[in-house]
């Protein structure tokens, strides 16, 4: 994976793993590279103990399996098309797989912007300790990012990007030939996202009646969880809930934050939660909040709240402003900015037909532009050029 630590890409690369063919496929949950063929009947699992902690590209024992589990099932039965996820197909360039077959990647991130955004946070932090922090992480992203040196090898195959934000900084990051770049949005099922009862949801979850805020994501300190709580504690309406789904190494912090802010007694840190219960959360919330503070490629979380017809007030950071807009679909307010969040929140819960019209707009915009139909149609599209060009360069 590129730049992208391995939760914060799992969903994104579970829907490629359901939907989309001959596909690789990296997943935290029980830490497995898939290969397999284009109707998923067969499947090859690369070794467990290959799987070190990093990136599989820094790990050379990864790179020589993935290419010689490539050779034998190619040799057996040949493939049409190999999907990249980032660069995890490096291993099959360097032996020159893409003279061969054609090859296409999909970015789900670069280093430019995920450094840009590191700095960012650095420049925000006071006090020496959280500086110093950011500093060893954009340290560790340098490092990730030019070990191996041929990551430039991906400018030989059509690569794709999530979002137009991300365009600039993936071209420059892996020095991309720019007319072989693509803008492919991630997509989520219409079917399975979509407006429910907010009445017969919290009655299921036994929730009360007051104003819900949602926020569902991993709890590291760039997803900007802390930002939400803090806003927790400026809003006018004292009945209002924050309830945060998700786990991650940074809950004691947000739990000493809320203690700090006085608002303990109105969050509920519920863990990580199937898919269906998170349904439910989306239809029972009244606003969705997306804080981030890092350089998130096309994060599905805001896809599938906006899908659900919910308003969501979102950092204008990324690619998921790109998904919003502003005052249309959606809120963007600065990342890391406590009291633009808290009037955003305020100016939504004091207008319950605001809420309305926005989560219409936002579940519009998902079924015109961001279905699993419509990312598919278009990555197809982009396989089909990545096979006219390789037979007529020959």
């Amino acid at each position: 994976m590129a730049d992208q630590q391995p939760s914060d890409v799992a969903a994104q690369l579970q829907v490629v793993l359901e939907n989309m063919p001959g596909a690789l496929v990296y997943t935290d949950d029980d830490l497995k590279i898939v290969l397999c063929n284009e109707r998923f009947k067969e499947m090859y699992i690369v070794p467990q103990e290959l799987l070190q902690p990093g990136r599989p590209y820094r790990n050379p024992d990864w790179l020589k399996a993935s290419a010689d589990a490539f050779a034998e099932l190619h040799a057996a039965r040949p493939f049409d098309v190999v999907h990249s996820e980032s660069t995890s197909a490096l291993g099959l360039l360097r032996r020159g797989v893409h003279r061969e077959v054609p090859l296409a990647a999909k970015f789900h991130g670069n280093y430019l912007g995920l450094a840009a955004a590191t700095i960012g946070r650095g420049v925000r932090e006071s006090g020496i300790g959280p500086r110093v922090r950011e500093a060893k992480h954009l340290v560790w992203l340098t490092a990730g990012h030019v070990v191996p040196p041929d990551f430039a090898r991906f400018r030989a195959c059509e690569a794709m990007v999530p979002s137009r934000q991300q365009l600039d900084g993936t071209v420059r990051s892996y020095l991309l030939d720019r007319s072989r770049v693509h803008v492919v949005p991630n997509g989520i099922s219409t079917d399975e996202f979509k407006p429910g009862s907010r009445d017969e949801a919290r009655a299921k979850l036994g929730l009360g009646p007051g104003p819900i805020l949602l926020c569902v994501g991993r709890l590291a300190r760039d997803k900007g969880f802390a930002t939400a709580i803090e806003a927790l504690g400026r809003i006018a309406d004292p009945d209002a809930r924050l309830v945060v789904l998700g786990g991650g190494p940074e809950r004691e912090l947000l739990e000493e934050t809320a203690r700090k802010a006085g608002v303990s007694s109105r969050i509920d840190f519920l863990g990580s939660k199937p898919r269906a219960e998170v349904i439910d959360h989306l239809a029972a919330a009244d606003i969705f909040l997306f804080p981030t503070e890092r350089d998130e490629a096309a994060p599905l979380v805001p896809l599938e709240a906006m899908a659900t017809g919910l308003p969501v007030v979102a950092s204008d950071i990324g690619g998921g402003a790109e998904l919003i807009e502003n005052g249309k679909s959606g809120v963007l307010v600065p990342p890391a900015a406590v009291d633009p969040l808290a009037q955003a929140i305020d100016s939504l819960l004091a207008d319950d037909a605001l809420r309305r019209r926005m989560g219409e707009a936002a579940r519009e915009r998902i079924v015109e532009r961001y279905t699993i139909e419509a990312m598919t149609r278009q990555t197809v599209a982009v396989y089909e050029l990545a096979a006219r060009r390789l037979q007529k360069d020959g």
